[in-house]
C-alpha cells in the first residue's frame, strides 16, 4: 500500500462500506456523501465514527495480521509453510522495508489514522460553525470525539510496537514515526520528519487522556461494550501503554480505577468488566463476554478475509496455519495437563495447534485487542515491580487468572524466592493466557528480552534476537521512504 493519503478519496471509501457494518454498530446504510452533508444528520456522523472501526479491523492490521505478527516471530509457532504471502518472513525475522506486511502494516495504521483525522477535524469544525446544533447532543459529540482519539492512539502504540526501539530502550529518545495529527487531502502534505519515541508515547496518552473524561461509562449493551470504545476501554488501554513505558506507579494507579481491591477483581465503575467464568467461554459466539475489553466484530459477510483470520493461521485445517512447539522448555511443555488453556488445544497428525478460533469458512469469530485479565496481570507486576516485593495482592491477581484455568496451581508468596522470581512467573503466565492473541512478542520487547531462537529441520533454525540486533524491529517501509522526503531509515 503507497503511502499517499488523500483524505477525500479515503473519507468517500470508508462512508461507502459502513453500510456493510450495519450488524455489529447499527448505523443507517450511507451509499454517497459529499464532504459538504456529512455532518448534517446524525445517521452520517454515527456512519464516521462507524467507519473508523471498519478501518481499524482491517485485515492488514486488527483484523488478524497484527496479532499473528506479534506471535508468530516470537518462540511458541511453527509454520506449517514458507509461503512468504501468510507471514513466513515475519517468522524468520528476514523482513525488509520491501516485504508485503511490513508495507501494508503500515498503510493500513496510517489509512486508519487520516480517517480519525479527517473525521476530528470535520466534526470540531461543524460544531464551531453551529452546525451541529440539533442534530447531535453535547454528550454524543463528546462520546464520538473520544472514540476518534482512543483508535487513534491505538494505531499510534501498535506503530510503536514493530518500527519503533521499546521506550526502555534510550527513555524514549530514539526515532519514532511521523505523528500526523491533521487530515492529509493531498500528496504535498507527505514530507513529515518522524517524531521521537518519547513525542508519541505523550501523543498516545495525550489522546486516552482526553478521551477518557468525554467517553460513555456503559453502552448498555453487549454487543456495544466489546466492540466501541468507552471509559473501562480507555483506562484499559492506558494501564497497557504505562506498563511498556515501565513506569510502574501509574499503571498501579490506572488500573485502580476499574479493579476491586480484592478477589474476584471486578470492574468498580463503567461496564462491569470481569473474569468470563470459563476460558473457552471467552471465544465462543457471541464473543461478547465482560472480558472482553474491546474485539473486532466479524461476520460472514464482513470479516478480514482468509489470509488475515486468526483461525486460518491458527487452526490446523488451512495447510498455512501455525503449530505450536513442543520442545522441552516450550510454553506447550510447561502448561499442565490439567490446565483448561492446554485442554483446548487440538493434535492434528502429532502437531498442536490453537482451538481459539476455528472457523475457516464464515471466518465470523471476534479478533481480540485487550481482555480484562491483561489488565489484572499488568496490575499484579506493576506492583511489584514499583515496590520490589511480593506482595499478596499481587499473587492474588495472578492466581485469579491462573486458577481460572489451572485450579491446583495457586501461588502463595512463598512460592517466590523473590521479586524476579515473581517476574517470570508473570511473563509466562501472560505467555500462556494470551497466546496467539499478539502479546508475546510486546511482552518481550518492553521488556528488553531477547526474541529466542526456534526452528525445525524441515523449516530451518532462526537464531535468537537480541534487543541490539537490527530485526528486532521491522524497518521503515520502502514506500514511506519513497513517498516522504523527512523520512529516514531507522536501523
Amino acid at each position: 500500500m503507497k503511502n499517499i493519503l488523500r483524505g477525500s478519496i479515503i473519507f468517500a471509501f470508508i462512508l461507502l462500506i459502513t453500510g456493510c457494518s450495519k450488524e455489529y454498530l447499527d448505523p443507517v446504510p450511507v451509499t454517497s456523501l459529499s464532504d459538504l452533508t456529512v455532518f448534517d444528520t446524525k445517521d452520517r456522523i454515527v456512519a464516521q465514527v462507524n467507519g473508523m472501526y471498519a478501518s481499524l479491523k482491517s485485515g492488514a492490521h486488527l483484523g488478524g495480521r497484527f496479532q499473528v505478527y506479534n506471535d508468530v516471530r516470537c518462540d511458541n509457532f511453527i509454520p506449517n509453510s514458507n509461503n512468504g504471502v501468510t507471514n513466513y518472513q515475519t517468522w524468520n525475522h528476514t523482513v525488509l522495508s520491501s516485504t508485503n506486511e511490513v508495507q501494508n502494516l503500515w498503510g493500513a495504521i496510517y489509512t486508519t489514522i487520516n480517517v480519525v483525522n479527517v473525521f476530528i477535524d470535520g466534526l470540531n469544525a461543524a460544531m464551531t460553525e453551529g452546525k451541529l446544533d440539533g442534530i447531535i447532543s453535547q454528550t454524543e459529540f463528546d462520546q464520538y470525539l473520544s472514540e476518534a482519539y482512543t483508535v487513534r492512539a491505538i494505531c499510534y502504540f501498535d506503530l510503536m510496537q514493530m518500527y519503533s526501539k521499546p521506550y526502555h530502550i534510550g527513555n524514549g529518545a530514539n526515532q519514532g514515526v511521523p505523528l500526523r495529527l491533521k487530515a492529509m487531502k493531498s500528496a504535498e502534505e507527505n514530507d513529515l520528519a518522524p517524531s521521537t519515541v518519547a513525542e508519541i508515547y505523550t501523543q498516545i496518552l495525550k489522546d486516552l487522556n482526553d478521551a477518557e473524561p468525554l467517553a460513555i461509562a456503559d453502552y448498555d449493551d453487549d454487543l456495544l461494550n466489546v466492540t466501541r470504545a468507552h471509559r473501562n476501554t480507555i483506562i484499559a488501554l492506558k494501564t497497557r501503554v504505562y506498563l511498556h513505558m515501565q513506569n510502574w506507579a501509574q499503571v498501579v494507579t490506572e488500573t485502580a480505577k476499574i479493579v476491586s481491591s480484592a478477589a474476584p477483581f471486578t470492574a468498580t465503575s463503567g461496564v462491569a468488566n470481569a473474569l468470563n467464568a470459563s476460558y473457552a467461554g471467552i471465544f465462543v459466539t457471541p464473543f461478547t463476554t465482560k472480558e472482553s475489553i474491546l474485539s473486532m466484530p466479524m461476520t460472514a459477510t464482513n470479516n478480514p478475509g482468509t489470509q488475515n483470520n486468526l483461525s486460518h493461521y491458527y487452526f490446523s485445517g488451512s495447510g498455512e496455519s501455525y503449530h505450536l512447539v513442543q520442545v522441552p522448555g516450550s510454553v506447550y511443555a510447561t502448561m499442565d495437563v490439567t490446565d483448561a488453556r492446554k485442554v483446548m488445544l487440538s493434535t492434528v497428525d502429532g502437531k498442536v495447534y490453537l482451538t481459539k478460533w476455528v472457523d475457516q469458512t464464515e471466518r465470523a469469530e471476534y479478533a481480540p485487542v485487550i481482555r480484562y485479565a491483561e489488565v489484572l496481570l499488568n496490575r499484579a507486576e506493576a506492583i511489584v515491580r514499583s515496590g520490589s516485593a511480593v506482595t499478596q495482592e499481587a499473587v492474588d491477581l495472578l492466581n485469579a487468572v491462573r486458577t481460572r484455568s489451572f485450579a491446583t496451581g495457586a501461588y502463595t508468596p512463598a512460592s517466590f524466592a523473590d521479586a524476579a522470581a515473581f517476574y517470570d512467573a508473570i511473563l509466562l503466565e501472560r505467555n500462556i493466557e494470551f497466546l496467539g492473541e499478539g502479546i508475546r512478542n510486546m511482552d518481550l520487547m518492553r521488556l528488553g528480552l531477547t526474541i529466542p531462537a526456534k526452528g525445525t529441520a524441515d523449516m530451518g533454525f532462526i537464531d535468537a534476537v537480541p534487543s541490539s540486533g537490527q530485526t528486532y524491529i521491522w524497518p521503515v517501509p520502502a514506500s514511506e521512504l519513497n513517498y516522504n522526503k523527512l523520512m529516514t531509515p531507522n536501523n
